[in-house]
C-alpha cells in the first residue's frame, strides 16, 4: 500500500491516549464529575472550504504549532479518489501566523478502481496572515493575508483544478455589543490565476480567470457550535478581458465534537455542514457539503508540552 495511504489512516484514526491530567493517568487526581469543557472554534478553525470560505482576522497563538487533517468526505460519492489536506499552522508572533498544507489523495475503491490503486500528492498550499487589530479604534478587528497554491506532479484531473493561485486578502470583523456571541464580518480579496501543464477539473461556476471578490456575513457562537451565514460576490470585470461573475450564499454550522463522539481521541474535531447556493456563468448550483476537520496540538502530540499543574 502506498505511503500516503498509511499516513492518512494513521492521522485520521489516532488512538485515544492517557494524559498526565487525565484521572486514569493520574489516580491521585479527583474523578471528573462533568464532561470536560470543549474548546470553541477559532477563526482559523471556521475556515473549512465548502462550508465557510472567508478568512477571519484571528491568528494562531504565539509559538503554537497545529497539525491539520482535513479529509474531503464528499469525494467518496463524487470522485474515484479521496483527498485529505495535511498541514501545519504556526504562530510566528502574537499577531502573525504561517500555514503549509498539501492535498494527499488515494483511490478509495467505492466507485472505480481498487483501494490504494492510485496515491500521491495533488497540490501544495502556503499562506500567511497578519493581524492588524483595531488601529482606528472603531471596535473592528482587521487582518491582511496571502495564500499561494499550485498542483503537484501529475495527479488525476478529479483531484485538482490544474491552476496556480496567488490570493491576497483583507478581512474585518466586529462583535455586536448588544447581542453577545454575534459577530459581523466582511472582506476583500483578489485571485491571480495562472494555468499550468497539469490537467484538472473545475467546479461549477468556477470563474477560471483572475477575479476580485467581496464577502460578508454574520456569525453566531453558541457554546461549542458556531452558526454561519456567508455571502460572496466574485467578478472578472476589472481583472481580465472577460466579464463574468458568481454570486453565492452559504449558511452553515461548525460543531466542535464532544470527546464521546471521537472515542476520546486527541485533537480538536470539528464537523461542518453547509448549504451551497450559487449563481454564475454555468447557471444555478445548489448542494449540501459536510466536512470533517481535525486539529492536533503538535507539541502535546509529541509529548513536549506539559499538562497544566493542578489549580492552574
Amino acid at each position: 500500500m502506498r505511503p500516503c495511504v498509511f499516513l492518512f489512516l494513521s492521522l485520521s484514526f489516532l488512538a485515544p491516549a492517557a494524559r498526565a491530567d487525565d484521572p486514569v493517568a493520574n489516580p491521585a487526581a479527583p474523578a471528573a464529575t462533568t464532561e470536560p469543557k470543549r474548546e470553541k472554534a477559532t477563526d482559523d478553525d471556521l475556515r473549512i472550504q465548502g462550508i465557510f470560505n472567508s478568512a477571519l482576522p484571528g491568528t494562531e497563538r504565539k509559538s503554537s504549532l497545529r497539525l491539520i487533517v482535513h479529509p474531503h468526505l464528499g469525494d467518496l460519492t463524487k470522485r474515484d479518489e479521496i483527498r485529505t489536506a495535511l498541514g501545519i499552522r504556526y504562530g510566528l508572533t502574537a499577531n502573525w501566523e504561517a500555514t503549509a498544507e498539501t492535498d494527499a489523495y488515494f483511490t478509495h475503491g467505492l466507485k472505480h478502481g481498487n483501494f490504494g490503486e492510485q496515491a500521491g500528492f495533488a497540490s501544495i498550499h502556503l499562506g500567511t496572515k497578519y493581524r492588524l487589530g483595531d488601529p482606528l479604534h472603531l471596535g473592528v478587528d482587521t487582518s491582511v493575508g496571502i495564500d499561494w497554491s499550485r498542483p503537484l506532479g501529475t495527479p488525476p484531473p478529479d483531484v485538482t483544478d490544474g491552476l496556480k493561485h496567488i490570493s491576497p486578502y483583507f478581512t474585518m470583523s466586529r462583535p455586536l455589543r448588544t447581542h453577545p456571541g454575534w459577530r459581523v464580518f466582511w472582506g476583500l480579496g483578489y485571485d491571480d490565476v495562472t494555468r499550468t501543464d497539469v490537467l484538472g477539473r473545475l467546479e461549477k461556476n468556477d470563474l477560471r480567470d483572475d477575479s476580485l471578490g467581496f464577502s460578508g456575513g454574520i456569525l453566531w457562537e453558541r457554546g461549542p457550535t458556531t452558526y454561519t451565514l456567508e455571502s460572496t460576490y466574485q467578478t472578472t470585470r476589472w481583472t481580465s478581458s472577460s466579464d463574468r461573475y458568481v454570486f453565492g450564499i452559504r449558511p452553515g454550522i461548525v460543531w466542535t465534537l464532544p470527546p464521546k463522539y471521537t472515542f476520546h481521541a486527541r485533537g480538536k474535531w470539528l464537523l461542518g455542514v453547509g448549504l451551497r447556493l450559487t449563481h454564475g456563468p454555468d447557471g444555478n448550483d445548489v448542494g449540501l457539503n459536510a466536512k470533517l476537520r481535525v486539529n492536533f496540538d503538535f507539541k502535546r502530540l509529541l509529548g513536549r508540552k506539559k499538562a497544566p499543574a493542578s489549580g492552574q
